[in-house]
This record gives C-alpha cells, sequence and structure tokens, in this order.
C-alpha cells in the first residue's frame, strides 16, 4: 500500500520523510515495501538487528557480530538497505559489501541500486544521486563520492578501502565443514578484509552470519581476542537470554521461538529431520556441535548477575595455564580468577593472552594485585616451572602454589565434569571474554584450544586436594 494513495496521510508526507532518514527501522520497513510491494511480517529481532546495525555504523560499536539463522532478513537490512541508508545520509561514504560468491555479493548490490532508485528513496534522499558513468555489478558510485562495492570474500581488494566492512555470510552452507573453505575465508580476513579500512581507528566492520561450523570465521573472530559486540539470535533459544538494546532489556528465556509466526513447531520438525541434528543446530540455532559430543554441556552451567556478599565468599583464587611462546599455532596463557563460596565456584574473569615469559611473569603479578587473590596456582610442567621459580626466588613462595597434572587432558577434566552437572560452577550473564570461554567449552575435548579449559580444571582439581584454604590463609597471614 502506497502511502501517498491515501488521501488522510498525504499531509504526513514530510514527516514520515524525515522519519526514514532518522530511523533506520522505518526506513528498511519502507523500503521492504517499495521492493516486494507487501508481505512484510514485522518481529522484535528485526527491530534489534536494525538498532545494533546503526549503532555500529554511526555509535560507538566498532566491531558487530551478529549469528542468527537464514531467511530472517539478515541480508534486506546489512547487504541492501544499510548501504542505501547510509549513502543517502552521506553520499561520500564509502562501503565494501562482502559474500561467499561474487554473484550472491551483486545480487544484493543490484537490490541495493534497484532502491536506491525508486522515487521514494529519491524523495527520502534528495542530494544522494546515483552516477552512471561510475556503476557496474560491482559498484554503486554517488556523485558525490562514494560507493557501495561488491566483492567476494577471497576476492582481491588491492588499493580499495572504505569506512565500512560489512561481511554477510562468508562461507557457503554447504562448505561449513569443509576445513578448506573456513581457512580460505580466515585468511582472507586478516589478510585481505581487515586492513581495508581508512581509517583504522575509526572504521566499522560488521559480520553477519549463520554458524556452520566452530571454526567457522565468526568461531575464529570470538576466539581472537578482538573485542566483538555479538548479538546471537538461535531460533530456539537454549538458554536464559537477556538482550540490551537502546536502554531496554530484552528477555528471551529458553526454548523461546525467533519468530513463531513464520517458523513454529511444525516447521522445526521438519526442519530438523531433512537437515540433521549438527547441521540444524548450527545453522538455526546458532550452537554448532563438535565432533564426537562435547564433555561440558552449556545447560550444566549456573548464571549470576551479582557475586556473593564479600562475607560469603571464602577466598579469591587464580589459577594459570601458561604457554611456551607465541607463535600462532601454540596455545594461549590463561588466568581464571575464582571466588570460592562454600561449594559454588564463581568465575570471576577470565585473562587470556599470548605472552613471551617476561611478560607473563608480570602478568602474574598484574592478575594477582587487580583481584587481589590469596592463592595463585601453576601447573607443575613445562613453563609453569620455570614461573615457578622465578616468582618464588622473588618472595612470592607462599602465595603461588604449584599442582603436579595427573593423566591426561581428558582425564583430568573427565574428573571435574561432575562439578558442572551438579550446578556447582557459576558464570557472570554478561562478560566480554564469556563467548569466547564458552565455544572452547563447548568444543572441548575436539577444539582447535583447550587453554582456558586446563586454567579451569586445575582450579578444581586444586579444591579436591583440600588444603587451597589453609594455604591461602597461610599466605594472607604471612603478607
Amino acid at each position: 500500500m502506497l502511502l501517498a494513495e491515501q488521501p488522510d496521510l498525504r499531509r504526513f508526507l514530510p514527516d514520515m520523510r524525515a522519519l526514514a532518514r532518522k530511523d533506520f527501522l522505518f526506513f528498511a520497513v519502507r523500503a521492504f515495501e517499495e521492493l516486494h510491494g507487501g508481505g512484510y511480517q514485522h518481529n522484535w529481532h528485526i527491530g534489534v538487528i536494525a538498532q545494533q546495525l546503526v549503532e555500529a555504523t554511526l555509535g560507538d560499536t566498532k566491531r558487530l557480530m551478529i549469528t542468527m539463522p537464514p531467511r530472517s532478513m539478515k541480508s534486506f537490512l546489512a547487504s541492501v538497505c544499510l548501504p542505501a541508508w547510509l549513502l543517502g545520509r552521506d553520499p561520500q561514504e564509502k562501503i565494501i559489501c562482502a559474500s561467499y560468491a561474487q554473484k550472491l555479493a551483486e545480487e544484493f548490490a543490484f537490490e541495493c541500486r534497484k532502491l536506491m532508485q525508486t522515487d521514494w528513496y529519491r524523495s527520502v534522499f534528495p542530494h544522494t544521486h546515483i552516477d552512471p558513468k561510475k556503476c557496474n555489478q560491482e559498484v554503486i558510485a554517488t556523485t558525490r563520492g562514494g560507493r557501495r562495492r561488491a566483492t567476494s570474500v577471497g576476492g582481491t581488494l588491492t588499493g580499495l578501502g572504505g569506512n565500512l566492512l560489512i561481511i554477510d555470510d562468508p562461507i557457503k552452507a554447504a562448505d561449513g565443514s569443509s576445513e578448506v573453505a573456513r581457512d580460505r575465508a580466515i585468511k582472507w580476513y586478516g589478510g585481505t578484509a581487515a586492513s581495508r579500512l581508512d581509517d583504522p581507528k575509526r572504521g566499522r566492520i560488521i559480520v553477519i552470519a549463520q554458524r556452520l561450523h566452530q571454526e567457522d570465521l565468526c568461531g575464529y573472530l570470538r576466539q581472537s581476542g578482538t573485542s566483538w559486540s555479538l548479538l546471537e539470535l538461535p531460533l530456539i533459544e537454549w538458554q536464559n537470554r537477556t538482550i540490551d538494546v537502546a536502554g531496554i532489556t530484552l528477555e528471551r528465556p529458553a526454548g523461546h521461538l525467533l519468530h513463531e509466526d513464520r517458523i513454529g513447531e511444525e516447521e522445526i520438525a521438519r526442519l530438523r529431520a531433512e537437515m540433521g541434528k549438527r547441521d540444524f543446530e548450527a545453522q538455526y540455532n546458532q550452537r554448532p556441535l563438535p565432533p564426537g559430543g562435547a564433555l561440558f554441556k552449556m545447560e550444566w552451567l549456573q548464571r549470576y548477575d551479582e557475586t556473593p556478599p564479600p562475607h560469603q565468599i571464602q577466598d579469591i583464587f587464580q589459577s594459570w595455564d601458561t604457554a611456551y611462546d607465541i607463535e600462532e599455532q601454540h596455545d594461549y596463557s590463561v588466568c581464571t580468577t575464582w571466588a570460592l563460596s562454600g561449594k559454588r565456584y564463581y568465575l570471576l574473569d577470565v585473562f587470556r593472552k599470548k605472552l613471551e615469559f617476561y611478560a607473563l611473569e608480570q602478568a602474574v603479578y598484574d592478575q594477582r594485585k587487580k583481584w587481589r587473590a590469596a592463592l595463585v596456582i601453576v601447573e607443575k610442567a613445562g613453563s609453569g616451572i620455570s614461573l615457578w621459580q622465578n616468582v618464588r626466588n622473588k618472595g612470592g613462595k607462599l602465595w603461588l602454589q604449584t599442582l603436579r597434572p595427573e593423566g591426561s587432558k581428558q582425564d583430568r577434566a573427565s574428573k571435574q565434569s561432575p562439578k558442572f552437572q551438579r550446578g556447582e560452577v557459576w558464570l557472570p550473564r554478561k562478560a566480554p571474554w564469556l563467548s569466547a570461554f564458552e565455544d572452547e567449552l563447548g568444543a572441548f575435548p575436539h577444539g582447535k584450544h583447550d587453554d582456558q579449559i586446563d586454567s579451569v580444571v586445575q582450579f578444581l582439581a586444586a579444591v579436591d586436594t583440600g588444603e587451597l584454604l589453609i594455604k591461602a590463609d597461610q599466605a594472607r597471614r604471612l603478607r
């Protein structure tokens, strides 16, 4: 339905054009009507995505990752509407849009150009004009020097830059199990795409995709240590989740369906039967499963919003898993910080970094001081022995304790898994390190890294010795 066809609404048209310039969600809904005529079904998640995209382009967010099911408006919002809206507001904007195939990227570009050529768009953004002399299948250029460039993941961008990089589905669903395809996307991102921002300090990157594998590009970025704002939208919510958007907190309980009017229980049962559990969980629930099953189940984890009051905390402990060097193929050095409260173990923080030995030793001092840890535990093996010797010689003999590992990593983790199953391990509901930690926990023992799990298991094993509180008390009295 065209608003101009409604006589009683004509007087509101200027205000609606102004609203479209200001409000991206309103613009996107009207754009859908312009391109598709009708059939739009609104749902809360569309508004959340729209707000997150605006925050990632005009706000403080510089790295945004959205993972969600296919056919849920992600490409229409991110690859079609957002570039058109941004070029309308600023005809000098420079945007790079990438998808797993050049043909797909060009299809999104065609839709974007088609939108920008509508009379409605021109009335909303009268100062943005497409330059026909500089447009082709890959590029939409404006007369003011702005552009939207379409490329494929793996394509060359030599000499080309932009202020915004949008990566929309970096891997084809059928290639999710291909290590070659996954590595290709990761290498392209690190070697080509990430360096294409004209201003590295102000430039923005958006990745919007369906999960396909634990080691896909999204999984790699979650583990990279870079601070990403993450919006995860499973088709079937698998945990009690809170989503903060525009100052409003949305509660999404476990079992909640993303958009029941479009995909309800009947459609879900059919999809799960046709795709199989592994592909369905990855693509639709954003929870790629490890091969062979995981040792730790996400549903075992307890969540806290606030730690217990000080009088209920017996002490603060830290557990270090140290690495040999900083080469890419090696693990990180990890320190997990814990509050012990009876039979409850509250994970307060995860410090995870690749460090040279001199920096590792300093990090031990820094993390202990930051959290006022009563006792710090390191593994009595490898670099942990050298670390313990250095710190001991500098007066840290009492507060730094070693623990000798017994059995294989998987055997040690298996002994501690009952604590998770009994609900004794508590994680914060929100933390910048949480997604990377949960990914590694859910993948163990089949994941690429296990350094965080080693640190956790070591702390829980130290609890089992019965000497943790005694040694912490001794260290405190002799400070």
